[in-house]
Protein backbone atom coordinates (compact mmCIF):
# COMPACT_ATOMS: atom_id res chain seq x y z
CA UNK A 1 0.00 0.00 0.00
CA UNK A 2 2.97 2.55 0.36
CA UNK A 3 4.38 2.01 -2.84
CA UNK A 4 0.72 2.66 -3.96
CA UNK A 5 0.52 5.85 -1.85
CA UNK A 6 3.76 6.74 -3.82
CA UNK A 7 2.83 5.98 -7.25
CA UNK A 8 -0.61 8.22 -6.17
CA UNK A 9 1.25 11.12 -4.97
CA UNK A 10 3.76 11.01 -7.59
CA UNK A 11 0.91 11.24 -10.59
CA UNK A 12 -0.72 14.54 -8.53
CA UNK A 13 2.72 15.96 -9.64
CA UNK A 14 3.92 15.62 -12.79
CA UNK A 15 1.01 16.37 -15.48
CA UNK A 16 2.95 14.38 -18.23
CA UNK A 17 2.04 10.91 -16.40
CA UNK A 18 -1.39 9.66 -15.42
CA UNK A 19 -3.79 11.76 -13.86
CA UNK A 20 -3.97 9.32 -9.81
CA UNK A 21 -7.41 7.54 -10.01
CA UNK A 22 -6.70 5.84 -13.11
CA UNK A 23 -4.57 4.01 -12.28
CA UNK A 24 -4.97 0.38 -11.01
CA UNK A 25 -3.44 0.78 -7.92
CA UNK A 26 -5.02 4.22 -7.08
CA UNK A 27 -8.43 2.73 -8.10
CA UNK A 28 -7.49 0.14 -5.93
CA UNK A 29 -7.44 2.49 -2.66
CA UNK A 30 -11.00 3.53 -3.29
CA UNK A 31 -12.19 -0.13 -2.94
CA UNK A 32 -10.67 -0.95 -0.26
CA UNK A 33 -12.45 1.52 2.01
CA UNK A 34 -15.33 -0.46 3.23
CA UNK A 35 -12.37 -3.18 4.52
CA UNK A 36 -10.33 -0.23 6.07
CA UNK A 37 -13.75 0.82 8.01
CA UNK A 38 -13.61 -2.77 9.43
CA UNK A 39 -9.90 -2.92 10.19
CA UNK A 40 -10.38 0.21 11.54
CA UNK A 41 -12.21 -1.01 14.60
CA UNK A 42 -10.06 -3.85 15.31
CA UNK A 43 -7.30 -1.63 15.01
CA UNK A 44 -8.73 1.18 17.54
CA UNK A 45 -9.65 -1.46 20.17
CA UNK A 46 -6.17 -3.13 20.46
CA UNK A 47 -4.58 0.36 20.59
CA UNK A 48 -7.42 1.12 23.42
CA UNK A 49 -6.13 -1.84 25.10
CA UNK A 50 -2.56 -0.80 24.66
CA UNK A 51 -3.03 2.67 26.29
CA UNK A 52 -4.70 1.58 29.18
CA UNK A 53 -1.89 -0.34 29.87
CA UNK A 54 0.26 2.72 29.79
CA UNK A 55 1.88 3.79 33.53
CA UNK A 56 -0.35 6.39 35.06
CA UNK A 57 2.83 8.50 34.84
CA UNK A 58 3.86 8.29 31.14
CA UNK A 59 0.00 9.16 30.01
CA UNK A 60 1.17 12.39 29.57
CA UNK A 61 3.95 11.71 27.67
CA UNK A 62 2.47 8.75 25.44
CA UNK A 63 -0.55 11.03 24.57
CA UNK A 64 1.81 13.52 23.19
CA UNK A 65 4.04 10.98 21.18
CA UNK A 66 0.54 9.67 19.66
CA UNK A 67 -0.59 12.94 18.49
CA UNK A 68 3.10 13.75 16.60
CA UNK A 69 2.93 10.05 14.76
CA UNK A 70 -0.33 11.16 13.32
CA UNK A 71 -2.28 7.96 14.79
CA UNK A 72 -5.45 7.35 16.31
CA UNK A 73 -7.19 9.51 18.76
CA UNK A 74 -9.58 8.25 22.09
CA UNK A 75 -12.29 10.29 23.22
CA UNK A 76 -10.79 11.21 26.54
CA UNK A 77 -9.78 14.69 26.41
CA UNK A 78 -9.67 17.30 24.13
CA UNK A 79 -6.96 17.66 21.82
CA UNK A 80 -5.60 21.02 19.92
CA UNK A 81 -3.38 21.56 17.34
CA UNK A 82 -2.64 24.90 15.59
CA UNK A 83 -1.63 25.67 12.72
CA UNK A 84 0.04 29.41 12.55
CA UNK A 85 -2.05 32.27 10.51
CA UNK A 86 -4.91 29.61 9.73
CA UNK A 87 -6.32 29.22 13.19
CA UNK A 88 -6.77 26.07 15.39
CA UNK A 89 -8.49 22.32 14.99
CA UNK A 90 -9.54 20.37 17.63
CA UNK A 91 -10.74 16.73 18.33
CA UNK A 92 -13.22 16.53 20.57
CA UNK A 93 -16.24 13.68 21.51
CA UNK A 94 -18.33 15.00 18.38
CA UNK A 95 -15.74 13.67 16.32
CA UNK A 96 -15.80 10.31 17.77
CA UNK A 97 -18.52 7.34 16.49
CA UNK A 98 -17.15 3.72 17.51
CA UNK A 99 -19.66 2.65 14.31
CA UNK A 100 -19.32 5.78 11.80
CA UNK A 101 -16.16 7.42 12.64
CA UNK A 102 -14.17 5.14 14.84
CA UNK A 103 -10.88 6.34 13.85
CA UNK A 104 -9.67 10.12 14.19
CA UNK A 105 -6.20 11.73 13.40
CA UNK A 106 -4.96 15.07 12.90
CA UNK A 107 -4.20 16.30 9.44
CA UNK A 108 -0.69 15.90 7.50
CA UNK A 109 1.82 18.51 7.58
CA UNK A 110 0.76 21.78 5.49
CA UNK A 111 3.86 21.05 3.40
CA UNK A 112 2.75 17.74 2.60
CA UNK A 113 -1.45 18.72 1.39
CA UNK A 114 0.73 21.71 -0.34
CA UNK A 115 -2.62 23.29 -1.10
CA UNK A 116 -2.96 25.75 -4.23
CA UNK A 117 -5.29 27.41 -5.53
CA UNK A 118 -5.24 28.04 -9.56
CA UNK A 119 -7.55 31.21 -11.00
CA UNK A 120 -9.27 31.08 -14.26
CA UNK A 121 -10.91 33.17 -15.70
CA UNK A 122 -11.82 34.03 -19.01
CA UNK A 123 -8.53 36.11 -20.71
CA UNK A 124 -6.70 32.85 -18.91
CA UNK A 125 -9.04 29.93 -19.37
CA UNK A 126 -6.69 27.63 -20.57
CA UNK A 127 -3.59 28.37 -18.02
CA UNK A 128 -3.80 29.18 -14.29
CA UNK A 129 -2.55 31.42 -12.60
CA UNK A 130 -1.31 30.56 -8.97
CA UNK A 131 -2.87 32.60 -6.28
CA UNK A 132 -0.62 32.83 -3.12
CA UNK A 133 -1.67 35.19 0.08
CA UNK A 134 2.11 34.86 1.14
CA UNK A 135 3.35 36.38 -1.65
CA UNK A 136 0.89 39.21 -2.54
CA UNK A 137 2.29 40.89 -5.96
CA UNK A 138 0.84 36.88 -7.30
CA UNK A 139 -2.81 38.35 -6.51
CA UNK A 140 -2.26 41.67 -7.37
CA UNK A 141 -0.15 40.49 -11.12
CA UNK A 142 -3.44 38.07 -11.83
CA UNK A 143 -6.70 38.52 -14.05
CA UNK A 144 -8.76 38.24 -9.94
CA UNK A 145 -11.31 41.12 -9.98
CA UNK A 146 -13.40 41.54 -6.97
CA UNK A 147 -16.46 42.63 -8.91
CA UNK A 148 -17.05 39.25 -10.58
CA UNK A 149 -18.72 36.09 -8.70
CA UNK A 150 -16.05 33.95 -7.30
CA UNK A 151 -16.39 30.09 -8.16
CA UNK A 152 -14.28 27.35 -6.17
CA UNK A 153 -13.87 24.00 -7.39
CA UNK A 154 -13.31 21.20 -4.77
CA UNK A 155 -12.48 17.99 -5.46
CA UNK A 156 -12.58 14.64 -3.52
CA UNK A 157 -10.65 11.71 -2.33
CA UNK A 158 -8.26 10.10 -4.93
CA UNK A 159 -8.48 13.10 -7.23
CA UNK A 160 -6.51 16.19 -8.66
CA UNK A 161 -7.62 19.18 -10.87
CA UNK A 162 -6.10 17.23 -13.81
CA UNK A 163 -9.68 15.26 -13.89
CA UNK A 164 -11.46 15.58 -16.58
CA UNK A 165 -14.40 16.74 -14.74
CA UNK A 166 -12.56 19.49 -13.04
CA UNK A 167 -11.51 21.27 -16.55
CA UNK A 168 -15.07 20.32 -18.06
CA UNK A 169 -16.66 22.53 -15.02
CA UNK A 170 -14.15 25.72 -14.76
CA UNK A 171 -14.91 25.86 -19.04
CA UNK A 172 -18.62 25.58 -18.82
CA UNK A 173 -18.86 28.35 -15.90
CA UNK A 174 -16.58 30.39 -17.74
CA UNK A 175 -18.87 29.70 -21.24
CA UNK A 176 -21.18 30.89 -19.34
CA UNK A 177 -20.14 34.04 -17.32
CA UNK A 178 -16.86 35.50 -16.96
CA UNK A 179 -16.29 34.65 -13.09
CA UNK A 180 -12.98 34.10 -11.24
CA UNK A 181 -12.89 30.24 -10.98
CA UNK A 182 -10.24 29.03 -8.58
CA UNK A 183 -9.43 25.64 -8.71
CA UNK A 184 -8.45 23.74 -4.71
CA UNK A 185 -5.65 21.75 -5.75
CA UNK A 186 -5.09 19.70 -2.60
CA UNK A 187 -3.82 16.61 -4.14
CA UNK A 188 -1.56 16.04 -1.23
CA UNK A 189 -4.15 15.49 0.73
CA UNK A 190 -6.57 13.78 -1.25
CA UNK A 191 -4.37 11.01 -2.25
CA UNK A 192 -3.64 9.28 0.63
CA UNK A 193 -5.90 6.27 2.88
CA UNK A 194 -9.44 7.48 3.49
CA UNK A 195 -9.34 8.11 7.09
CA UNK A 196 -6.35 10.41 6.54
CA UNK A 197 -7.86 11.96 3.83
CA UNK A 198 -11.11 12.90 5.96
CA UNK A 199 -8.66 14.45 8.46
CA UNK A 200 -6.67 16.38 5.73
CA UNK A 201 -10.24 17.98 4.34
CA UNK A 202 -10.02 20.31 7.93
CA UNK A 203 -6.90 21.61 7.11
CA UNK A 204 -7.77 22.59 3.44
CA UNK A 205 -11.15 24.20 4.43
CA UNK A 206 -8.60 26.87 6.75
CA UNK A 207 -6.54 27.24 3.38
CA UNK A 208 -10.09 27.97 1.66
CA UNK A 209 -11.37 30.34 4.24
CA UNK A 210 -8.10 32.05 5.06
CA UNK A 211 -7.69 33.12 1.09
CA UNK A 212 -11.36 34.51 0.96
CA UNK A 213 -10.74 36.37 4.15
CA UNK A 214 -7.56 37.67 2.61
CA UNK A 215 -9.42 38.79 -0.54
CA UNK A 216 -11.87 39.96 1.15
CA UNK A 217 -9.82 42.49 3.98
CA UNK A 218 -7.07 43.42 0.76
CA UNK A 219 -9.14 43.10 -2.35
CA UNK A 220 -13.04 43.71 -1.86
CA UNK A 221 -14.40 40.58 -2.29
CA UNK A 222 -17.48 39.90 -0.93
CA UNK A 223 -18.06 37.16 1.29
CA UNK A 224 -21.82 36.70 -0.31
CA UNK A 225 -20.48 36.43 -3.62
CA UNK A 226 -18.75 33.56 -3.11
CA UNK A 227 -19.32 29.79 -4.16
CA UNK A 228 -18.11 26.81 -3.35
CA UNK A 229 -18.45 23.88 -4.86
CA UNK A 230 -17.44 20.57 -3.50
CA UNK A 231 -17.73 16.92 -4.23
CA UNK A 232 -17.59 14.17 -2.26
CA UNK A 233 -14.94 14.45 0.58
CA UNK A 234 -14.70 18.06 -1.42
CA UNK A 235 -18.20 18.81 -0.12
CA UNK A 236 -17.46 18.69 3.32
CA UNK A 237 -13.91 20.60 2.94
CA UNK A 238 -16.10 23.28 1.83
CA UNK A 239 -18.26 23.17 5.02
CA UNK A 240 -15.48 22.72 7.30
CA UNK A 241 -14.00 26.43 4.81
CA UNK A 242 -18.21 28.08 5.09
CA UNK A 243 -18.01 27.79 9.05
CA UNK A 244 -15.06 30.29 9.25
CA UNK A 245 -16.53 33.02 6.42
CA UNK A 246 -19.14 34.53 8.00
CA UNK A 247 -21.80 35.35 5.33
CA UNK A 248 -20.38 33.14 2.81
CA UNK A 249 -23.02 32.95 -0.14
CA UNK A 250 -23.35 29.67 -1.46
CA UNK A 251 -22.18 25.71 -0.91
CA UNK A 252 -23.15 23.27 -3.62
CA UNK A 253 -22.39 19.83 -1.99
CA UNK A 254 -22.12 17.15 -5.37
CA UNK A 255 -22.88 13.51 -3.32
CA UNK A 256 -21.02 14.47 0.00
CA UNK A 257 -19.01 11.52 1.29
CA UNK A 258 -20.89 9.61 3.53
CA UNK A 259 -18.01 6.94 5.28
CA UNK A 260 -17.01 8.99 8.60
CA UNK A 261 -19.69 11.64 8.41
CA UNK A 262 -22.82 9.49 8.23
CA UNK A 263 -24.90 10.08 11.65
CA UNK A 264 -21.97 12.70 12.12
CA UNK A 265 -22.79 16.29 14.50
CA UNK A 266 -23.13 19.07 12.15
CA UNK A 267 -19.61 20.14 12.94
CA UNK A 268 -18.01 17.86 11.31
CA UNK A 269 -19.91 17.47 8.03
CA UNK A 270 -21.47 19.57 5.42
CA UNK A 271 -24.48 21.58 7.55
CA UNK A 272 -26.85 24.50 6.58
CA UNK A 273 -24.95 26.79 8.93
CA UNK A 274 -22.02 26.69 6.73
CA UNK A 275 -23.47 29.47 4.18
CA UNK A 276 -26.36 31.54 2.82
CA UNK A 277 -27.24 28.70 0.78
CA UNK A 278 -26.34 25.21 0.90
CA UNK A 279 -27.77 23.05 -2.03
CA UNK A 280 -27.06 19.16 -2.09
CA UNK A 281 -27.08 16.85 -5.07
CA UNK A 282 -26.94 13.31 -3.44
CA UNK A 283 -26.79 10.55 -6.45
CA UNK A 284 -24.73 7.34 -4.79
CA UNK A 285 -26.86 7.66 -1.40
CA UNK A 286 -26.45 3.35 -1.11
CA UNK A 287 -24.92 2.50 2.21
CA UNK A 288 -21.10 2.06 1.92
CA UNK A 289 -21.65 -1.55 2.74
CA UNK A 290 -23.00 -2.04 -0.64
CA UNK A 291 -20.42 0.05 -1.85
CA UNK A 292 -22.44 3.45 -1.65
CA UNK A 293 -20.31 6.40 -1.47
CA UNK A 294 -22.88 9.45 -0.60
CA UNK A 295 -25.12 10.50 2.59
CA UNK A 296 -28.04 9.68 2.09
CA UNK A 297 -29.15 12.07 5.18
CA UNK A 298 -29.99 15.79 4.10
CA UNK A 299 -27.33 18.21 4.80
CA UNK A 300 -28.69 21.29 3.34
CA UNK A 301 -31.17 24.45 2.99
CA UNK A 302 -32.57 22.16 -0.46
CA UNK A 303 -31.54 18.37 -0.66
CA UNK A 304 -32.26 16.89 -4.21
CA UNK A 305 -32.47 13.21 -4.56
CA UNK A 306 -32.47 12.07 -8.46
CA UNK A 307 -33.68 9.18 -9.43
CA UNK A 308 -34.58 8.59 -5.83
CA UNK A 309 -30.57 9.50 -5.09
CA UNK A 310 -29.36 5.78 -5.67
CA UNK A 311 -29.03 3.47 -8.75
CA UNK A 312 -28.55 6.06 -11.66
CA UNK A 313 -29.89 5.13 -14.66
CA UNK A 314 -27.05 4.10 -16.92
CA UNK A 315 -25.06 3.57 -14.26
CA UNK A 316 -25.60 -0.41 -14.58
CA UNK A 317 -22.66 -2.00 -16.14
CA UNK A 318 -25.34 -4.12 -18.37
CA UNK A 319 -26.30 -0.71 -19.64
CA UNK A 320 -23.18 1.02 -20.09
CA UNK A 321 -20.45 -1.82 -20.85
CA UNK A 322 -17.08 -0.49 -19.82
CA UNK A 323 -15.23 -2.00 -23.07
CA UNK A 324 -17.78 0.76 -25.36
CA UNK A 325 -17.23 3.45 -22.26
CA UNK A 326 -13.65 2.73 -23.03
CA UNK A 327 -13.41 3.36 -26.51
CA UNK A 328 -15.95 6.93 -26.55
CA UNK A 329 -14.46 8.25 -23.61
CA UNK A 330 -10.92 6.83 -23.11
CA UNK A 331 -9.34 4.98 -19.87
CA UNK A 332 -10.19 8.33 -16.98
CA UNK A 333 -14.17 7.98 -17.97
CA UNK A 334 -14.38 4.26 -17.88
CA UNK A 335 -12.45 3.63 -14.78
CA UNK A 336 -14.95 6.34 -12.65
CA UNK A 337 -18.10 4.20 -14.52
CA UNK A 338 -16.38 1.29 -12.96
CA UNK A 339 -15.70 2.13 -9.59
CA UNK A 340 -17.80 5.58 -9.12
CA UNK A 341 -20.35 6.03 -11.68
CA UNK A 342 -22.87 7.25 -9.02
CA UNK A 343 -20.78 8.89 -7.47
CA UNK A 344 -20.03 11.06 -9.99
CA UNK A 345 -23.09 11.37 -11.57
CA UNK A 346 -24.12 14.50 -9.35
CA UNK A 347 -21.28 16.14 -11.18
CA UNK A 348 -22.36 15.60 -14.60
CA UNK A 349 -25.57 17.24 -13.72
CA UNK A 350 -24.51 20.17 -12.21
CA UNK A 351 -22.16 20.56 -14.98
CA UNK A 352 -25.30 20.39 -17.42
CA UNK A 353 -27.43 22.58 -15.38
CA UNK A 354 -24.98 25.64 -15.90
CA UNK A 355 -26.10 26.12 -19.68
CA UNK A 356 -29.45 23.80 -20.09
CA UNK A 357 -32.27 24.93 -20.78
CA UNK A 358 -34.33 22.53 -19.25
CA UNK A 359 -34.98 23.44 -15.54
CA UNK A 360 -34.05 20.60 -13.45
CA UNK A 361 -37.29 21.09 -11.65
CA UNK A 362 -37.08 19.51 -7.67
CA UNK A 363 -40.29 18.19 -6.21
CA UNK A 364 -40.79 18.26 -2.61
CA UNK A 365 -41.97 14.94 -1.21
CA UNK A 366 -42.06 12.66 1.47
CA UNK A 367 -40.49 9.52 -0.79
CA UNK A 368 -39.28 9.29 -4.79
CA UNK A 369 -42.46 6.56 -4.49
CA UNK A 370 -44.83 9.52 -3.72
CA UNK A 371 -43.17 11.85 -6.39
CA UNK A 372 -43.42 9.05 -9.18
CA UNK A 373 -47.28 8.42 -8.58
CA UNK A 374 -47.71 11.99 -8.67
CA UNK A 375 -48.83 12.59 -4.85
CA UNK A 376 -46.49 15.63 -5.07
CA UNK A 377 -46.76 17.16 -8.23
CA UNK A 378 -47.77 20.61 -6.89
CA UNK A 379 -45.36 23.44 -6.61
CA UNK A 380 -47.85 25.37 -4.55
CA UNK A 381 -49.79 28.50 -4.78
CA UNK A 382 -46.03 30.87 -4.59
CA UNK A 383 -44.18 27.83 -6.11
CA UNK A 384 -42.66 26.96 -2.43
CA UNK A 385 -42.52 23.62 -2.90
CA UNK A 386 -41.11 23.08 -5.70
CA UNK A 387 -36.59 23.89 -6.54
CA UNK A 388 -34.52 24.05 -9.03
CA UNK A 389 -31.08 21.33 -8.70
CA UNK A 390 -27.91 22.47 -9.90
CA UNK A 391 -26.16 25.66 -10.89
CA UNK A 392 -29.14 28.17 -10.91
CA UNK A 393 -30.71 26.63 -7.88
CA UNK A 394 -30.40 29.91 -6.12
CA UNK A 395 -32.70 31.50 -8.46
CA UNK A 396 -35.54 30.13 -6.59
CA UNK A 397 -37.25 32.81 -4.08
CA UNK A 398 -39.42 31.53 -0.88
CA UNK A 399 -38.18 28.06 -1.27
CA UNK A 400 -39.56 26.14 1.91
CA UNK A 401 -36.17 25.46 3.24
CA UNK A 402 -35.40 21.58 4.50
CA UNK A 403 -37.15 18.22 3.97
CA UNK A 404 -36.36 16.17 0.39
CA UNK A 405 -36.76 17.69 -3.19
CA UNK A 406 -37.05 14.49 -6.03
CA UNK A 407 -36.70 14.73 -9.60
CA UNK A 408 -36.24 12.26 -12.72
CA UNK A 409 -33.43 12.45 -14.90
CA UNK A 410 -32.19 10.13 -18.27
CA UNK A 411 -29.62 7.81 -18.57
CA UNK A 412 -27.43 9.57 -21.12
CA UNK A 413 -26.79 13.86 -22.12
CA UNK A 414 -28.86 15.61 -21.74
CA UNK A 415 -29.87 14.63 -18.31
CA UNK A 416 -32.67 16.75 -17.42
CA UNK A 417 -36.27 15.44 -18.29
CA UNK A 418 -39.46 17.26 -18.52
CA UNK A 419 -41.93 16.23 -16.19
CA UNK A 420 -45.80 15.54 -17.12
CA UNK A 421 -48.31 14.27 -14.43
CA UNK A 422 -50.74 12.66 -16.13
CA UNK A 423 -53.96 11.46 -14.43
CA UNK A 424 -56.83 8.95 -15.64
CA UNK A 425 -60.31 9.96 -14.10
CA UNK A 426 -61.93 6.18 -13.89
CA UNK A 427 -65.85 5.97 -14.54
CA UNK A 428 -67.64 3.30 -12.92
CA UNK A 429 -69.90 2.33 -15.37
CA UNK A 430 -72.50 -1.10 -14.63
CA UNK A 431 -70.99 -3.13 -16.91
CA UNK A 432 -67.03 -2.38 -15.41
CA UNK A 433 -64.93 -5.12 -13.45
CA UNK A 434 -64.32 -3.68 -10.09
CA UNK A 435 -60.55 -3.20 -11.09
CA UNK A 436 -58.75 -4.30 -14.13
CA UNK A 437 -54.60 -4.63 -14.54
CA UNK A 438 -52.72 -3.74 -17.46
CA UNK A 439 -50.61 -2.18 -19.51
CA UNK A 440 -50.87 2.10 -20.59
CA UNK A 441 -49.03 4.41 -23.32
CA UNK A 442 -49.65 8.18 -23.95
CA UNK A 443 -48.60 9.80 -27.06
CA UNK A 444 -48.97 13.75 -26.58
CA UNK A 445 -49.68 16.42 -28.82
CA UNK A 446 -49.98 20.24 -28.68
CA UNK A 447 -49.36 23.15 -31.15
CA UNK A 448 -45.68 22.89 -31.07
CA UNK A 449 -45.20 19.24 -31.09
CA UNK A 450 -45.57 15.50 -30.47
CA UNK A 451 -44.37 13.19 -27.66
CA UNK A 452 -45.04 9.18 -28.73
CA UNK A 453 -45.88 6.73 -26.86
CA UNK A 454 -44.82 7.61 -23.11
CA UNK A 455 -44.92 4.84 -21.30
CA UNK A 456 -46.96 4.57 -17.94
CA UNK A 457 -46.53 1.68 -16.63
CA UNK A 458 -42.43 0.93 -17.44
CA UNK A 459 -42.03 -1.08 -14.02
CA UNK A 460 -44.97 -3.31 -15.32
CA UNK A 461 -48.96 -3.71 -15.19
CA UNK A 462 -50.89 -1.58 -13.00
CA UNK A 463 -54.13 -2.40 -11.02
CA UNK A 464 -56.70 0.48 -11.71
CA UNK A 465 -59.65 0.65 -9.48
CA UNK A 466 -62.83 1.74 -11.57
CA UNK A 467 -64.46 5.00 -10.13
CA UNK A 468 -61.08 6.24 -8.60
CA UNK A 469 -58.58 8.33 -10.03
CA UNK A 470 -55.01 7.33 -10.74
CA UNK A 471 -51.44 9.65 -11.21
CA UNK A 472 -48.30 8.43 -13.43
CA UNK A 473 -45.60 11.05 -13.82
CA UNK A 474 -44.10 10.66 -16.91
CA UNK A 475 -40.82 12.20 -18.50
CA UNK A 476 -39.40 13.42 -22.05
CA UNK A 477 -36.42 15.82 -23.28
CA UNK A 478 -38.92 18.04 -24.74
CA UNK A 479 -41.65 20.76 -23.30
CA UNK A 480 -44.34 20.70 -25.94
CA UNK A 481 -46.86 23.64 -23.62
CA UNK A 482 -50.26 22.83 -23.48
CA UNK A 483 -51.72 19.21 -24.26
CA UNK A 484 -54.62 19.68 -26.76
CA UNK A 485 -55.05 16.01 -27.93
CA UNK A 486 -54.63 12.54 -26.30
CA UNK A 487 -53.88 8.56 -27.82
CA UNK A 488 -54.37 6.71 -25.01
CA UNK A 489 -53.43 3.11 -25.40
CA UNK A 490 -54.71 0.22 -23.17
CA UNK A 491 -53.79 -3.26 -22.85
CA UNK A 492 -55.17 -5.94 -20.35
CA UNK A 493 -52.59 -8.19 -18.42
CA UNK A 494 -53.87 -11.58 -17.17
CA UNK A 495 -51.91 -12.82 -14.59
CA UNK A 496 -51.89 -17.01 -14.11
CA UNK A 497 -50.24 -15.90 -10.64
CA UNK A 498 -53.45 -14.63 -9.96
CA UNK A 499 -56.18 -16.20 -10.83
CA UNK A 500 -58.81 -13.35 -10.60
CA UNK A 501 -56.94 -11.44 -13.16
CA UNK A 502 -57.52 -13.86 -15.97
CA UNK A 503 -60.24 -12.80 -18.02
CA UNK A 504 -62.16 -15.14 -20.99
CA UNK A 505 -65.96 -14.77 -21.98
CA UNK A 506 -67.03 -13.94 -18.29
CA UNK A 507 -65.07 -10.63 -17.44
CA UNK A 508 -64.88 -7.82 -19.02
CA UNK A 509 -61.33 -6.40 -19.78
CA UNK A 510 -61.95 -2.84 -21.13
CA UNK A 511 -61.28 0.08 -19.10
CA UNK A 512 -63.50 3.05 -18.82
CA UNK A 513 -62.36 6.71 -18.52
CA UNK A 514 -64.11 9.86 -18.17
CA UNK A 515 -61.01 12.16 -18.64
CA UNK A 516 -57.35 12.80 -18.86
CA UNK A 517 -55.48 15.49 -17.28
CA UNK A 518 -52.20 16.95 -17.81
CA UNK A 519 -49.93 19.02 -15.45
CA UNK A 520 -46.66 20.38 -15.93
CA UNK A 521 -44.68 22.99 -13.93
CA UNK A 522 -43.56 25.97 -15.58
CA UNK A 523 -40.39 28.49 -14.24
CA UNK A 524 -42.30 31.70 -14.84
CA UNK A 525 -39.41 33.98 -16.16
CA UNK A 526 -40.73 37.44 -14.34
CA UNK A 527 -40.97 35.89 -10.37
CA UNK A 528 -38.51 33.21 -11.49
CA UNK A 529 -41.52 31.17 -9.70
CA UNK A 530 -42.87 27.49 -10.67
CA UNK A 531 -46.45 27.76 -11.63
CA UNK A 532 -48.20 24.56 -12.48
CA UNK A 533 -50.07 24.55 -15.99
CA UNK A 534 -52.91 22.02 -16.35
CA UNK A 535 -55.14 20.66 -19.90
CA UNK A 536 -58.19 18.24 -19.14
CA UNK A 537 -59.10 16.41 -21.83
CA UNK A 538 -62.41 14.48 -22.87
CA UNK A 539 -63.84 12.33 -25.16
CA UNK A 540 -64.75 13.61 -28.53
CA UNK A 541 -68.68 14.19 -28.54
CA UNK A 542 -68.66 14.71 -24.77
CA UNK A 543 -69.45 11.16 -23.70
CA UNK A 544 -69.45 10.42 -20.34
CA UNK A 545 -66.94 8.40 -20.52
CA UNK A 546 -64.54 6.54 -22.97
CA UNK A 547 -64.82 2.67 -23.14
CA UNK A 548 -61.80 0.81 -24.07
CA UNK A 549 -61.07 -2.40 -24.98
CA UNK A 550 -57.53 -4.17 -24.77
CA UNK A 551 -54.93 -3.43 -27.38
CA UNK A 552 -56.99 -0.56 -28.84
CA UNK A 553 -56.70 3.33 -28.45
CA UNK A 554 -59.02 6.19 -27.57
CA UNK A 555 -58.49 9.54 -28.66
CA UNK A 556 -59.16 12.48 -25.84
CA UNK A 557 -59.10 16.58 -26.88
CA UNK A 558 -59.17 19.79 -24.80
CA UNK A 559 -62.52 20.78 -25.56
CA UNK A 560 -64.31 20.03 -22.52
CA UNK A 561 -67.81 21.12 -21.60
CA UNK A 562 -67.18 23.30 -18.44
CA UNK A 563 -63.43 22.02 -18.37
Amino acid sequence: MRVIRERCALASREETLPVCGLEEGCIALESVMVRETQVTLLVTSLLVTASQSVAQNNRESWKNNLIDVNMPWFPQTTEVKCYDELGCLNLTKEWYHIINRPFNVFPLRRDLIDTKFLLYTRANALEAQVLKWQNPKTIERSNFDSKRLTKFIIHGFIDTPLSSWVKEMRLALLKHRDFNVIVVDWAGGSLPLYTQATANTRLVGLEIAYLINYLKDNHGLKAEQVHLIGHSLGAHTAGYAGERVPGLGRITGLDPAEPYFHGMPSVVRLDPGDAELVDVIHTDATSILLMGYGMVEPVGHVDFYPNNGKAQPGCDITENPLPLTLVRQGIEEASRVLVACNHVRAIKLFIESISSQCPYLGYRCSSYQAFTQGKCFNCGVNGTNCAIMGFHSEKMPGVTPGGKYYISTGKDTPFCRHHYKVTLDLAKPQRAEAWVQGFMRVTLHSDNGVIKNLDLTPNGYEKLEHGTSRSFVVTHTEDIGPVKRIEFYWEYDMNVLQPRSICFLWCNDHLYVKDIKVTKSKINARSKRALDVSSKLCTPGHRDFADIASRSTALFLDDCEGG
